[in-house]
């Protein structure tokens, strides 16, 4: 067996040897996921009650008690995912038991670490932000400084430890795909005193498209198939068996196509947020497809 021999590599930040533009893939994912995490955080804070976010949203008391949260003018109710379930504090319902020194929160920020830790948490976004922010590694055969928090690279180990909670984000993240889906049941009943009726809106079909598109992340995560599957040796032997067999092939197939589910549903939620908030704001219209009142 011969000796292993090293390659040779230029040394200094971004140096290398590649002729490909080998710094496209991680910028645009920094610039991807960095315009998502400020577009989030902003629309968290948006229906806070401090600072001058009280002039807005439901502090600011537009959009009647839902503020920019849900479009509430067709006798509908199409809620943005960002803020499902809806926690209003001082409220009955959900809201009810929040403690009142808590009252000034937003109702994302009851739920938001949720969907965040399953993200952040997940196999396919470690790979991206590792990448695109802290450069483990840039790009194959591409070097860069060895300064924190670039030098010694140690895996997910001390204050990285937290990724291992991803199948426990997992789990709720599980129980939030028929809370999304009853959302969408939501947004197609009509009430305007005592008549009910049924309808469709483009916001209908735009929630319908975020739990599918949600379903497909979900169920493809490796935490989810390694649970349904991994430590199956037996697939035929009892109903149950061939269920869970079922179960692993359909999140074999998702798991195929985890990065494309990964990135959509992430510009989805957002882009549903943003249609709630635009047409609470009177910029667009959310129009009757079907039925209503």
């Amino acid at each position: 067996m011969g000796n292993p021999v090293k390659l040779p590599m230029k040394k200094g930040f971004g140096a290398t040897d590649r002729i490909d533009a080998w710094w496209k893939g991680p910028t645009a994912m920094a610039f991807y996921l960095g315009f998502m995490v400020v577009y989030a955080t902003w629309r968290g804070f948006m229906e806070a009650d401090f600072w001058i976010f009280s002039e807005f949203g439901l502090s600011g008391g537009q959009g009647g008690h839902a503020g920019t949260m849900a479009i509430e003018d067709k006798q509908s109710h199409v809620l943005s995912p960002l803020f499902s379930p809806l926690i209003i504090p001082g409220e009955g319902g959900l809201g009810g038991p929040v403690p009142e020194f808590l009252w000034w929160m937003s109702p994302a920020m009851f739920i938001l670490i949720f969907p965040a830790g399953f993200r952040g948490t997940c196999y396919y976004y470690r790979k991206a932000y590792y990448r695109a922010f802290l450069q483990q590694p840039t790009a194959c055969a591409v070097s860069k400084p060895k300064l924190p928090p670039w030098k010694g690279y140690k895996g997910e180990t001390k204050l990285l430890v937290v990724q291992n909670l991803h199948r426990y984000f997992m789990y709720v993240m599980l129980a939030y795909l028929p809370i999304l889906s009853f959302d969408v049941w939501m947004s197609i009943n009509f009430h305007e005193g005592d008549s009910h009726a049924y309808g469709l809106t483009v916001g209908s079909l735009i929630l319908l498209v975020n739990v599918i598109m949600l379903t497909g992340y979900t169920l493809g995560c490796h935490a989810f198939r390694h649970i349904v599957g991994g430590g199956s040796n037996d697939w035929s032997s009892s109903p149950v068996a061939r269920f869970k067999y079922k179960l692993w092939n359909i999140s074999t197939i998702l798991n195929e196509h985890h990065k494309d589910w990964a990135l959509y549903s992430l510009f989805w939620v957002m882009f549903a947020d943003f249609y709630v908030y635009a047409c609470t704001m009177g910029w667009w219209n959310d129009y009757v497809l079907w039925g209503g009142m």
